[in-house]
């Protein structure tokens, strides 16, 4: 019993690398994949941040102009449009919480930590 310790410990020690590879392995493809996840989320949210940037400009010019033919002043029409958009960024300060931050954490934490099914 004695003469196979030594045997029993050489065992155990690659019992104990080979685990500890796959568990190196399996963490280093979940870290992968979260990166991944995370980046077409963050690319996806920078695109719809972009286009909503572009819609807002083009939104602001046709303000300006149906408000310059209704104010006969172009100036009271860009003004009138500066005072809209500085009254929506308030607005958004104010209900950030709600309207900003909770959806995108939501957002992070379903890519970072879902399950996926497995079949």
């Amino acid at each position: 019993m004695l003469e196979n310790i030594p045997e029993q410990f050489t065992q155990l020690k690659e019992l104990l690398t080979e685990y500890f590879d796959s568990n190196l392995e399996y963490y280093k493809f979940s870290g992968f994949e979260k990166l991944v996840r995370l980046s077409v989320a963050l690319s996806i949210t920078a695109l719809f941040f972009l286009l909503t940037m572009f819609a807002l400009l083009f939104f602001g010019f046709g303000t300006a102009a149906w408000l310059t033919d209704i104010l006969e002043s172009e100036i009271f029409g860009y003004a009138g449009t500066g005072a809209l958009f500085l009254i929506l960024i308030g607005l958004i300060y104010l209900l950030r919480k709600p309207l900003i931050e909770r959806p995108l954490i939501k957002l992070f934490y379903k890519i970072l930590y879902s399950q996926k099914h497995k079949d």
